[in-house]
């Protein structure tokens, strides 16, 4: 089988190494020039069209130019395609300009032919290598013959994307590409499925259905092709007729590998929740490194090809993704176990997006002309920039708590397997001394641990000992099962429960044990039980330890949190105090000043007149009017005078004519509890804060209160049709939310619950339960 595969790398390394040597230097004897020429009535040729990317343009040949001489190191050829004719070989070439100025340019290779050759043989070499040194890693794995034929036709793709030699080049590409997605479909399927591979079976057998239905296709057009081509030689220079090539199979390629990595995907995300932790940081690996891999082939060449015909950037410049694919894949099957990978992949998921925008907004930023259009174009850039950075930044932050979570988690994982590993280190050699202070075959000491599994340890013939069963087991069992000449239940008082089993073998001669071994082994047993006990509290206090700092931390989390929220109710409490402050120099005050001052004349002058009178009424009508509201914002005394059906009736009466919002009251709620206090005035202030809040910020036009009790509850509900909010944000410190906090301090200090149901242009709808027995409300 190893020599086999010898074989079949030498072979196909043989062929590629003469393919890509003869590719070099055929690109480099003759460098691609990019020239199309129509012959004209003079018997010349003029030039119809020059590609940016060759040789005759750097030379300054230029569109309406007559080409009048044509000299080569062979014969002179010409590709007749639709009436236009293809320079392939050329040496020196003679051209008039339109000014009637004549010049020879000579067609050399300049630097990025040589960049051209460098790169694309670097490039070679690596995908070879990467895939060469895979296959001889594990030459008997199919997954790494796979992955050594998915480097070997990137590899040919690479070589016949940078070279002049269109033809050929041509012909190797299409069928070396028709080969490529059933490789990456293969390789990716084989290696992250293979548990189970025979679900995809069917969808191997399709991708190879279609490479071999491309490849006879591609065949049978460049026979066809390959029969009609038609040469002629015409004064000195040969003409060779042949058909233009069909896009059909182009566009056909296109479609499959844009398909190929769909099926990818969908294939990901349905079998990704069947496989543990690691196999998932694999999935999404690999997955990524494809997606960032073939996202730039396929954006700008495959889809604006399928779409408009034309690709946004040439071909050579979107498969530079082959390279670090094939790393990643070499990563992924050499380095098997890793961290946890979705720790990396969002991070890596906004650089990717960012990078691949930004790229996108360049390319449309160098087809565009407007000043308009550019400087749009850079505010977006500048606000699709400014996202990036908050992404990253909150990102960030999220990233160092997933981490310190998982060091966290590793590092109590380490302790628990040390003090496992340290407790059977102890008992291993406990057996090994209580065997050799006696001349018997072994000692086998088996313990329970913390989550009731069996272990054990064995000396002489009981070493090899492994698994045992965890089942209910007992002395007799065990001496039936492995020949024991003494067994004893280990605990560690007559009333606890078993922790565990010693048992000794038969001494080597067969002959029974002497006082003297007797009461050595009655030592080791009183030991082994005061080793295992103190394993027992050793990894009780442990746990103890653990529960002791998760509780600790959820305490300071919860200071933290009460910090802030009595913070933000100092700052209510500020507000409020403010209000009422500004309230009564602004209005109160003030009207006093005035009314002082007119009285002062009055006392002067002694006269006044009805006019002025009229005013001062009006100036007490007012600070009457404030201050029975200000009276009615810190306690209403129709609260003594009436119960709360009443009380809340006058309210929704009072602020529906402030409002003009249409609001309805529907009261059920018939207890004794609710004509005290503290439960009348938090049932009032509660409804009359949240009426309020919808009358300020919702703009709504309707609003409904409901009063009701059920199973010992009071339930109260405020709804609205206005504008909503968004819940997430609702007590954040920046929102000044004060009176919905200052509602929750009061419910929660009443033993009940709040909560809020809004989203934006939904309206808001709010629930309260308070418990109407005396023992609730007092907790």
């Amino acid at each position: 089988m190893k020599t086999k595969f010898n074989f079949v790398w030498f072979v196909t390394m043989l062929c590629f190494m003469l393919t890509a040597t003869y590719i070099h230097i055929s690109s480099f004897s003759n460098p691609y020039i990019g020239l199309s020429l129509t012959p004209n009535a003079s018997n010349s040729w003029a030039v119809h069209d020059v590609d940016p990317q060759g040789l005759a343009y750097t030379s300054g040949i230029r569109s309406g130019d007559t080409v009048n001489s044509l000299a080569s190191k062979g014969e002179v050829r010409l590709l007749h395609q639709k009436g236009v004719f293809l320079v392939t070989e050329a040496y020196t070439i003679g051209v008039e300009n339109s000014h009637g100025q004549a010049s020879e340019h000579t067609m050399k290779p300049g630097p990025r032919e040589w960049f051209n050759i460098g790169f694309s043989s670097i490039v070679e070499l690596l995908l070879l290598l990467t895939g060469t040194y895979a296959l001889f890693s594990q030459p008997s794995s199919r997954v790494m013959r796979l992955f050594y034929l998915l480097n070997l036709s990137m590899a040919i793709c690479i070589l016949t994307i940078y070279t002049s030699q269109l033809p050929l080049s041509n012909y190797i590409l299409a069928f070396c590409a028709a080969w490529l997605p059933y490789c990456l479909t293969a390789f990716y399927v084989s290696f992250v499925f293979r548990t189970h591979l025979h679900r995809f079976r069917w969808l191997l057998f399709i991708s190879r259905g279609v490479a071999v239905a491309y490849s006879t296709g591609l065949a049978f057009l460049y026979i066809k092709q390959w029969m009609m081509t038609d040469v002629q030689i015409n004064q000195g220079i040969t003409l060779i007729s042949t058909p233009a090539a069909p896009s059909g199979p182009t566009n056909l390629l296109n479609f499959i590998l844009c398909a190929t990595l769909l099926i990818l995907i969908w294939m990901t995300w349905v079998n990704r929740k069947s496989y543990n932790r690691k196999e998932q940081n694999q999935l999404l690996l690999m997955l990524t490194g494809i997606l960032f891999s073939l996202i730039p082939f396929i954006i700008c060449f495959a889809i604006p090809t399928l779409l408009q015909g034309e690709p946004l950037l040439p071909v050579e410049y979107t498969l530079i993704g082959f390279l670090p694919l094939s790393w990643m894949f070499t990563y992924v099957l050499v380095q098997r176990s890793m961290l946890d990978f979705k720790l990396v992949m969002p991070r890596l998921i906004i650089h990717g997006l960012y990078v691949l925008i930004v790229f996108l907004l360049f390319l449309a930023a160098s087809h565009l002309h407007s000043l308009i259009h550019i400087s749009l174009l850079f505010v977006s850039f500048l606000l699709i920039t400014w996202v990036y950075q908050y992404i990253i930044t909150r990102s960030r932050k999220k990233n160092k708590l997933n981490k310190d979570w998982l060091e966290h988690q590793q590092l109590r994982l380490t302790v628990r397997m040390a003090e496992q590993q340290n407790m059977r280190d102890m008992i291993h050699v406990f057996a090994e001394m209580f065997h050799k202070m006696l001349d018997i075959e072994g000692v086998i000491v088996i313990w329970i641990d913390d989550k009731h599994r069996y272990s054990q340890e064995g000396t002489g013939i009981f070493a090899s000992i492994q698994n045992i069963d965890n089942q209910a087991l007992d002395i007799e069992v065990l001496r039936q099962k492995y020949d024991l000449a003494q067994v004893w239940e280990l605990s560690g008082e007559p009333t606890t429960e078993t922790i565990g089993f010693l048992g000794i073998g038969h001494k080597e001669n067969r002959t029974l044990f002497s006082a003297e071994e007797q009461d050595i082994i009655d030592q080791g047993r009183l030991e082994a039980i005061r080793m295992l006990v103190n394993g027992r509290l050793l990894s009780d206090l442990q746990k103890r330890y653990e529960y002791r700092v998760d509780q600790t931390a959820l305490h300071e989390h919860q200071i933290r949190r009460h910090r802030q929220f009595n913070d933000i109710m100092m700052e209510a409490q500020q507000a409020e105090r403010m209000k009422t402050s500004y309230f009564l120099h602004d209005q109160l005050l003030q009207n006093l000043i005035f009314l002082s001052r007119d009285l002062e004349e009055l006392h002067d002058t002694g006269e006044t007149h009805k006019d002025q009178t009229a005013v001062w009424l009006e100036c007490l009508y007012a600070s009457q009017r404030d201050i029975r509201q200000l009276c009615d914002d810190l306690y209403p005394h129709i609260m003594d005078r009436s119960d709360l059906e009443e009380a809340l009736q006058w309210l929704i009466r009072t602020l529906q004519m402030q409002s003009g919002i249409r609001m309805e009251l529907n009261y059920n709620a018939l207890s004794e509890e609710l004509k005290h206090e503290p439960l009348k005035s938090t049932v009032f202030r509660t409804i009359r804060e949240l009426i309020m809040n919808v009358m300020k910020h919702a703009q709504a036009s309707f609003c409904s209160i409901q009063v009701h009790t059920r199973d010992n509850d009071l339930i109260l509900q405020v709804e609205d049709d206005g504008l909503g909010f968004n819940v997430h944000t609702t007590f954040d410190t920046a929102t000044g939310h004060f009176g919905l906090i200052s509602i929750q301090s009061s419910i929660q200090h009443l033993g009940g619950e709040f909560t809020i149901h809004s989203s934006l242009g939904k309206g808001t709808s709010i629930n309260i339960r308070l418990p109407l027995t005396k023992g609730a409300t007092e907790q």
